[in-house]
């Protein structure tokens, strides 16, 4: 295994979309792209009145990296993060459902603490830069019944972020294609949503390692509680990542060595004020219940706020909830 001799890596974290978090598993140096839990308290899957729709997902995350058996390995990682999510629906049908797509542009503070020699440089080390943006072309939401929806949808994960062969990353240096499928209710006074997003990897082209390919579930699970304040939404919310697949080394980058595969389990708590026709401010909190190969949630609040840019003059469909 590669524990004793990888680099830090760094991980973009979506949705609402994309956020990013240290990692331990996939190429040293890279990350998944995106964070466990990136979707949680987002109902991705709710049909929108046509328009333009900006969400602001911003995550603050301490964490230290562990092993195959949870132990600490000698990194601490202090990264806030920022992501702007820009989402499109034109207001025509694709094979029965609104059709959308979405841009997220994720940007992170990162700061590590190595205390670990065989993990790089001893000391305090950072870097400030976008990690990798998602483009989610094509995503299509159908309605079941009034305020019941599922949706499906493939993007792609570009290399726009810092990535330097052993230096401290904001993003992996491979591209991804990201299918997704999720299901949302928002009605009798619930507000639950399951989101499974499956990515598959890339080989990277300068050192060719193909980091394995990895499934993320979110699940968010709210209740209103109108008794204690008009509109407001309380709940669990939790979140596995699990990499399917190992990573294969087809170069001499890392001595010819893999990483072992991540695994996270968390839970979390959501609050959220849900203001009608796509605005509502979210804001939460979730810690991992199992760490391996990975870096640590060790305690991670999330702030989101969804804001119509514009939405075009049409009545309101009936099948649209009523507070969303």
């Amino acid at each position: 295994m590669l524990k004793q001799q990888a680099k830090h890596v760094y991980a973009f974290s979506l949705l609402s979309l994309c956020i990013s978090q240290t990692v331990m598993a996939l190429e040293p140096g890279a990350a998944p792209q995106a964070p466990a839990g990136n979707t949680m308290g987002i109902p991705l899957s709710v049909s929108l009145p046509a328009g333009l729709y900006y969400t602001s997902s911003t995550k603050h995350l301490n964490g230290q990296l562990k092993d195959d058996n949870g132990d600490n390995m000698g990194l601490k990682l202090n990264a806030p993060a920022s992501t702007s999510i820009f989402i499109y629906t034109p207001g025509f049908q694709v094979l029965g459902g609104d059709y959308r797509a979405w841009l997220a542009i994720p940007f992170i503070m990162a700061e590590e603490e190595i205390s670990n020699p065989m993990l790089g440089d001893v000391g305090t080390h950072s870097n400030n830069n976008i990690a990798n943006i998602d483009v989610h072309f094509a995503d299509i939401s159908w309605t079941l019944s009034p305020g019941q929806f599922v949706s499906a949808g493939l993007g792609a994960i570009t290399t726009t972020g810092s990535w330097n062969l052993g230096g401290t990353n904001t993003s992996g240096e491979y591209w991804s294609l990201n299918p997704r499928v999720g299901y949302s209710l928002m009605n009798q006074n619930w507000n639950i949503s399951l989101e499974s997003h499956y990515f598959y990897n890339f080989e990277n082209d300068e050192t060719k390692y193909d980091s394995g390919d990895e499934f993320f579930f979110d699940a968010t699970v709210l209740k209103k509680v109108d008794f204690i304040y008009p509109g407001l939404q309380v709940g669990p919310i939790g979140y596995v990542r699990e990499q399917v697949t190992s990573d294969e080394n087809n170069g001499t980058a890392y001595y010819g060595t893999t990483n072992g595969k991540a695994r996270q389990m968390g839970l979390g708590v959501q609050v959220l004020k849900d203001f009608g026709r796509g605005l509502f401010v979210g804001l939460s909190w979730s810690k991992d219940l199992e760490t391996q190969n990975a870096v640590s949630n060790d305690g991670r609040f999330a702030l989101n706020i969804s804001v119509p840019v514009f939405m075009k003059n049409k009545p309101k469909p009936a099948n649209l909830p009523a507070k969303f």
